[in-house]
Parts: C-alpha cells; sequence; structure tokens
C-alpha cells in the first residue's frame, strides 16, 4: 500500500489521536458561559453529566455517551444535554457529531425520557462555526433546533440561543 496510513505509519506518528485536547477549552468556555447565561435559581447547568453513561445496555453490560452539558429546569425538571465541538480546518469533530442526530439516537432518547423534543443539541466552535463546509452541511444534517454555530464565542448569541432551547423544551408547565 503506498501513499495510505498503515498502522506502521500510524504508529510512528509523534502526535497520536487524542493528543490534542485543545478541545477542553471550548468545553470550558461553554460551561462558563452556560452559567452566565442561565438564572442559577430557575436552571441547573451540570458538567459532564453522567446520566447517559449507561443508556446502551444489553446482557453483557452498558455503554453510553457523557455529554458536556447538562440543563435542566429546577421546576419541571424537564431538561436537554450539549455537547460541544471544535476544531480547525481539518478533522472530522462534524461527522462525529451526527451520532448524536440519528433516527434510531432519537428514539433511544425519546424512550429514556419521553419528551416532545429531542433533548440532545451540539454546539459547534471555531471552523465548524465559520467555514462553509461544515456551516452547510449542517444545515442539512442536523434538526434546525438541534445544533448551534457559536461564531467567536459570541456570548450574547449563545445566550439567546439556549435561552430559546429553555423557553421551548424546558418551561413546558413551569409553575
Amino acid at each position: 500500500m503506498t501513499g495510505g496510513m498503515d498502522s506502521e505509519k500510524l504508529s510512528a506518528r509523534t502526535r497520536q489521536p487524542g493528543h490534542d485536547r485543545t478541545f477542553a477549552v471550548s468545553e470550558t468556555n461553554f460551561i462558563a458561559a452556560a452559567h452566565r447565561c442561565l438564572d442559577p435559581e430557575k436552571y441547573r447547568v451540570v458538567d459532564h453529566p453522567r446520566e447517559l453513561a449507561a443508556i446502551f445496555t444489553d446482557m453483557a453490560g452498558a455503554l453510553g455517551v457523557v455529554p458536556e452539558a447538562s440543563i435542566t429546569n429546577v421546576a419541571t425538571g424537564r431538561k436537554l444535554f450539549v455537547e460541544v465541538k471544535k476544531q480547525g480546518p481539518q478533522g472530522n469533530a462534524d461527522e462525529r457529531a451526527c451520532k448524536h442526530h440519528t433516527v434510531q439516537f432519537y428514539k433511544t432518547i425519546h424512550a429514556a425520557y419521553g419528551y416532545d423534543y429531542h433533548p440532545y443539541v451540539t454546539v459547534f466552535c471555531e471552523s465548524l462555526a465559520t467555514m462553509r463546509r461544515y456551516t452547510l452541511k449542517a444545515q442539512y444534517l442536523f434538526e434546525p433546533d438541534n445544533y448551534f454555530l457559536w461564531t467567536d464565542y459570541d456570548l450574547d448569541a449563545l445566550c439567546a440561543y439556549l435561552r430559546g432551547r429553555c423557553s421551548a423544551w424546558l418551561d413546558a408547565g413551569d409553575v
């Protein structure tokens, strides 16, 4: 095989997959921003909630997902989960985000929560929020309310998005 990435070439790389931890900045930015955007008397923001960590189960055990955050309306108990994805001009974070927006994942989450909305959103940062090859595809791969392009980490824009989702989804029946 010529030119491809066989296991020997992959092993020889000094920078292995998983070495890039710059995503942590975007995740931390999101958690801080969510706390600033949302009234703490009304909403609870949890960093890396574990409640979906065992959502996929069989006789051999459980697997799942751990999103960057969950947001819960304290009065109604309704919630949403937030995945934060960032990358530079190259990568596949957008493709990895698709797993949370498949028909079967929608069914799985609906069976667990019974909501009339899909409570899993993806916030795209950096190149994912600005480069045409990502932003154009997002319109065709994700439901309009289930993703947000967080351009330049604009706090006001994120606040408007989060408040809109909370109002539409979490506040139903709020007392």
